[in-house]
């Protein structure tokens, strides 16, 4: 028994007159099932539509849409029958009859659905790539890429920190793929918001491939998406979202890394299946002050610097046991003292306990040996261990950017021009559009007394960043040394401008003076850089270039020893630079560069 208007407990199926199939077909068409179906696909293809737009700015897994859709699926035959068995009507959901629709309306209602139905599957058409074959992963032929800025869709300008780290580390994971060559991160930055095509990209980078990608980060939960996109036909070749805890960073970048290598069917060696392995967990925490630290040190300004060398050590502070905070620290510490930021012998022993410590932690980091290279050299004068360091960086990762960059300028200070010359090259092929890796090239030339080609590469480098005072400086010590000292105190002077009267930039103005017999300005140079030696803001080397150029070999010398005393890194220039052919006859300079360890 049933209630008037109530659902009823089970449905029963009316029977219907006529036999056969045809009678079947109109029983669907009078019962409304026809319809029902079109109003259905249109729906779920709506909901897949939202699910879809939701997925691609919020960290849902990646299941999400499959599920939904299964879901859809598994509900289409249960609309079915109940489109069979009941009718809607203004009183309720009743038990089929009879159909109320006269055929003027239905065929106003069928208009409608069909005419959505018909929409959706002109815009499913749409989608498809009909002007060429879906790419073969098998025939694809990508052997080197770049990786474009990813996009922060947290649109929030101080999650930039977060966002470029990610960016980089991305950049790192794909380059231990020796066959691989991977664009470094400089160059692929001057294609941010650039506006340019993957074809126009690819040819100017001359690589096979653009991967483009964004980043999403919701509390401790990120996602990456990524996209990797033929350059020479601007097809996908593969798509895929990534979803990770922070805690688990370090394997996203794997997976990603892992994907593109199966997409592609690159070689990939014992070594590099043995660095894809899973890798270990993070600290959250101390994660994200490494990658607000390395994002302050990688400004190289001096304020900034410091904070990154301070966020470092905050990130050790939390995890004593991170090597990544390890090798970040001491590397920002050697180039703070590098650029005079830091009192060299002040930060010494903190350097080099840093740099132990992070191979101790993970001899199989490419970083942390890079790091333990530049801190022997620069700091402890020992370029033996600095080689066996680096060497140890490229036997890792034969495409680590620093390592090449370290090795190549410790070469060509050692006078071995030829194998400084082919990494220098192999660096700029990696970095093509970064001032700093193509510096490589032009210090070798210089070194060799190769003026002719130094002068070629800084002015490179010059048209590339005008606004960097070091390239006026070094393009000043290349005229000087072919003679042009006009042109040299020019360049040395915008240098000084440039830079806000740096003590070095003064230094190579004074030099460049004395050369040129102005001594009057010479020496005003050479008393405004001993008082700011004095007070702490200028080092020994500073003084010593300014009496070489003076013509006071001995007062240069004596500086030179209270520089090399001080651990002043642009010491490594007295074996080869030009500058100091006036004191090479002395012995005390031929000592001096025997206890520089050559």
């Amino acid at each position: 028994m049933q209630l008037p208007g109530s659902v009823p407990a089970c449905i029963i199926v009316a029977p219907f007159q006529g036999s056969g199939y045809m009678s079947f077909f109109s029983e669907l068409k009078r019962r409304n099932v026809y319809r029902v179906a079109a109003i259905y696909i249109i729906v779920s293809w709506v909901v897949l539509q939202v699910v879809d737009m939701f997925m691609s700015f919020m960290p849902l897994p990646d299941w999400t849409s499959r599920l939904v859709f299964v879901l859809l699926a598994a509900g289409f035959p249960v609309a079915m029958v109940l489109a069979w068995a009941l009718e809607l009507t203004p009183e309720g959901i009743k038990l089929e009859t009879s159909n109320a629709d006269t055929p003027t309306s239905r065929r106003r209602g069928d208009v409608f659905i069909y005419g959505g139905v018909g929409i959706v599957l002109l815009v499913w058409l749409w989608s498809l790539d009909w002007g060429q074959e879906a790419p073969d992963s098998g025939t694809v032929q990508i052997r080197s890429l770049v990786v474009l800025p990813l996009d922060n869709l947290m649109n929030d300008p101080e999650q930039a920190y977060f966002v470029e780290g990610l960016h980089e580390a991305l950049i790192t994971e794909l380059s231990k793929i020796k066959a691989l060559r991977v664009i470094s991160r400089t160059s692929a930055m001057t294609y941010l918001e650039s506006g340019k095509s993957v074809p126009e990209i690819g040819q100017e980078l001359g690589v096979d491939a653009v991967l483009e990608g964004s980043v999403l980060r919701s509390g401790n939960t990120v996602r990456v998406t990524a996209q990797l996109i033929s350059a020479s036909s601007d097809s996908h070749v593969w798509a895929d979202n990534f979803d990770r805890e922070l805690t688990d960073i370090l394997a996203l970048y794997a997976d990603v890394t892992r994907e593109i290598v199966d997409q592609i069917r690159i070689e990939v060696t014992p070594e590099d299946e043995a660095r894809l392995a899973t890798p270990h967990e993070v600290n959250a925490d101390a994660y994200e002050l490494y990658l607000k630290g390395k994002y302050f040190c990688d400004k190289w300004g001096p304020q900034e610097m410091l904070q990154g060398v301070d966020l470092m050590r905050q990130a050790i502070s939390v995890d004593p046991d991170n090597a990544l905070a390890q090798s970040g620290l001491g590397s920002c510490l050697q180039y703070a003292a590098y650029f005079g930021y830091v009192v060299p012998r002040d930060i010494l022993e903190e350097a080099n306990r840093a740099a132990e410590r992070a191979i101790e932690l993970d001899r199989n980091m490419a970083d942390a040996w890079a790091t333990f290279a530049g801190v022997r050299y620069y700091l402890n004068f020992d370029p033996a261990a600095a080689e066996m360091a680096v060497e140890r960086a490229l036997a890792l990762n034969s495409s680590h950017l620093r390592s090449l960059v370290h090795y190549s300028w410790q070469l060509g200070e050692a006078g071995r021009f030829d194998e400084a010359l082919e990494l220098a090259h192999k660096a700029i092929a990696l970095d093509p559009l970064s001032p700093g890796v193509r510096s490589t090239a032009a210090q070798a030339y210089y070194l060799n007394r190769d003026f002719a080609n130094a002068l070629v590469e800084y002015q490179k480098m010059l048209d590339m960043a005008p606004g960097d005072p070091s390239l006026y400086f070094y393009l000043g010590w290349v005229r000087e040394q072919m003679g042009d000292y006009v042109a040299a105190i020019e360049l040395h002077e915008r240098a000084v401008e440039l830079s806000n009267r740096a003590p070095i930039f003064i230094s190579g103005l004074g030099y460049a003076y004395g050369l040129a017999s102005r001594d009057t300005q010479a020496q005003e140079i050479l008393d405004e850089v001993v008082a700011l030696e004095a007070a702490g803001r200028a080092e020994p080397f500073h003084v010593a270039i300014v009496h070489v150029g003076l013509g006071n070999n001995e007062q240069a010398i004596d500086w030179l020893e209270k520089a090399f005393e001080a651990r002043n890194s642009l010491m490594h220039y007295i074996k080869q630079g030009a500058q100091f052919d006036p004191l090479r006859g002395d012995p005390r300079f031929v000592r001096l560069v025997e206890r520089m360890g050559w």
